[in-house]
């Protein structure tokens, strides 16, 4: 150890210091932490309004697979008149 003399007023002179460090640390702490607790609020509304969107492509996929079903069923259709007018005798051509 050292054979210095520690006084008792540089002492409190060194925790008053300190004290005051410390207490501007975490006054600097919480505004960061206010900033972070911001910065959580806008990622969440930013991961409500993705889900918005995701639920409405899923909607929209929905309704194309709708669609496609009845387009599948009137392209039937279509190749089954088509192939009975094509089935259909014809008068021969002179």
């Amino acid at each position: 150890m050292s054979e210095e003399k520690v006084s008792l007023e540089g002492l409190g002179a060194r925790v008053l210091t300190l004290t005051a460090e410390v207490r501007d640390l975490r006054h600097r702490l919480d505004g960061l932490e206010r900033r972070m607790t911001a910065l959580e609020h806008r990622f969440t509304a930013l991961e409500d309004r993705f889900s918005a969107m995701e639920h409405r492509i899923s909607a929209m996929e929905e309704r194309f697979g709708v669609q496609e079903e009845r387009l599948s069923a009137m392209l039937a259709v279509i190749v089954r008149v088509a192939e009975r007018i094509d089935e259909t005798p014809r008068a021969p051509s002179r």
